[in-house]
């Protein structure tokens, strides 16, 4: 009896450089932000790009699902729609979003072996998913003022205050095309099977 088993492709340190995206982001923001900066100058272009990014994600999920059928792309075309509801504001999406990202990863976890048909042969898409991730949630700290204990214990050195708000949108929009790539990271790669 033949069967057809996915090739685990195993994930090497060098592939996880997209998780430092996030933190690099921010050093450049912290460091290289000229001094006549005013708070929230960019808030307002920020989340017009924020839409249009995720608009793309949704396209590019959608796309990918109809080409490849596989309930990953599906996963994530749903998971670019929730970020969409949460970029265009809708008060009833407010706390609607997390809901639906809580029912999106429990049906991720649930059928994770039909996810990682996908993801074992490609681990540079299993590295964007999980960087992506924790850009978003890095984005949510900074909104949630995680950095104002740190720069306080700093002396205000890192002037969180002031840019707090520009921050975490420069980090949704930086984690809206990472949704972006993680969607179509090796698109044009046949999924890896053997027989055994």
């Amino acid at each position: 009896m033949s069967s057809i088993e996915q090739t685990k492709v195993p994930t090497r340190w060098w592939y996880w450089w997209p998780i430092l995206l996030g933190p690099v982001a921010m050093l450049c923001i912290f460091f290289l932000t000229p001094d006549d900066y005013v708070r929230r100058s960019w808030k307002p272009t920020l989340e017009v790009v924020a839409i249009a990014l995720t608009i793309a994600a949704l396209a590019a999920g959608i796309t990918r699902y109809a080409s490849r059928r596989l309930e990953y792309h599906l996963l994530l075309s749903l998971l670019a729609m929730t970020v969409l509801f949460r970029e265009i504001h809708w008060d009833w999406m407010d706390k609607g979003v997390y809901i639906m990202v809580a029912i999106l990863g429990a049906w991720g976890w649930i059928r994770r072996r039909e996810m990682d048909t996908f993801l074992d042969p490609n681990p540079m898409a299993r590295v964007w998913l999980i960087a992506t991730g924790c850009t978003y949630v890095l984005s949510q700290a900074v909104a949630r003022r995680a950095l104002r204990g740190l720069d306080a214990a700093l002396g205000g050195v890192l002037q969180e205050d002031r840019f707090y708000d520009d921050m975490e949108e420069v980090l949704e929009c930086l984690s809206h095309l990472m949704l972006i790539v993680t969607i179509i990271v090796d698109s044009r790669r046949p999924l890896a099977t053997r027989r055994k």
